[in-house]
């Protein structure tokens, strides 16, 4: 697979970006994901996701390295997502107050509210059937916040295959669509780090992968779940797909 992801150590510094904060975080009162002490903003979206089966070793995996993570000596920049929310993202849909400025659906009006949003993305895709499981590996930590993975064997294809099916029935043309990299995201970094910062979290993402990264070669999708979100904790499937 073909990674687009930023080199860590210039996405964690913020050279990068103009921005004053990463992306997702604001000191406004809304307009981004998290403030920058972590605290929640409201946020709605719907998205097309596969949740990571609580039940299984990924599962435990995944949060025995969010715990390694949350004990590292710059852990207090990121802000960790609860062990419940824990998904990879098939295909994006609708997310945020100004969601209506960018990857809006075709031939809806821009003042329609979320919930019909998802009515009508939830008619288009009646009668679309899709795998009833995939496989995925994970490949890195990046940058102290996300698993990078991507499909075992025919998976990876068939993962691609699958978006670009999504977008067609929907009618979502999202922003990046041919250079997105599979991931799950673990944490949301919540300021620039120093460049010392930055090359500790990644040694310590490094570290924790290699000892980790084993139990996750081999992880086991269920179905593309259509879900509405509020925010970052919680995403509450509607159907699967």
């Amino acid at each position: 697979m073909t990674q687009f992801r930023p080199e860590p150590i210039a996405y964690l510094t913020g050279t990068l970006s103009d921005d004053p904060l990463p992306p997702g975080v604001s000191d406004a009162k809304e307009g981004r994901k998290f403030m920058p002490d972590g605290t929640l903003h409201l946020w709605p979206g719907n998205t097309m996701i596969c949740h990571i089966d609580p039940d299984s070793d990924a599962h435990a995996a995944l949060v025995d390295i969010q715990t390694e993570l949350a004990a590292g000596a710059h852990a207090g920049a990121f802000t960790f997502l609860p062990p419940s929310s824990l998904h990879m993202t098939v295909f994006q849909g609708i997310s945020g107050p100004s969601a209506h400025l960018f990857d809006w659906p075709e031939g809806v009006d821009t003042a329609t509210p979320r919930d019909e949003v998802s009515r009508i993305l939830l008619d288009r895709l009646e009668g679309v059937d899709l795998p009833g499981s995939r496989r995925i590996r994970a490949l890195n930590v990046f940058a102290g916040h996300s698993m990078t993975v991507d499909g075992v064997g025919p998976d990876e294809t068939g993962l691609r295959e699958t978006r670009t099916l999504l977008r067609k029935a929907t009618g979502l043309t999202s922003r990046g669509f041919d250079t997105y990299t599979f991931h799950i995201t673990l944490a949301y970094l919540l300021r620039w780090l120093t460049e010392d910062e930055a090359r500790d979290v990644c040694a310590l993402s490094e570290d924790v992968f290699a000892r980790q990264g084993g139990r996750l070669q081999d992880i086991r999708l269920g179905r593309v779940e259509f879900c509405n979100f509020e925010h970052m904790h919680h995403f509450e499937p509607l159907r699967l797909l």
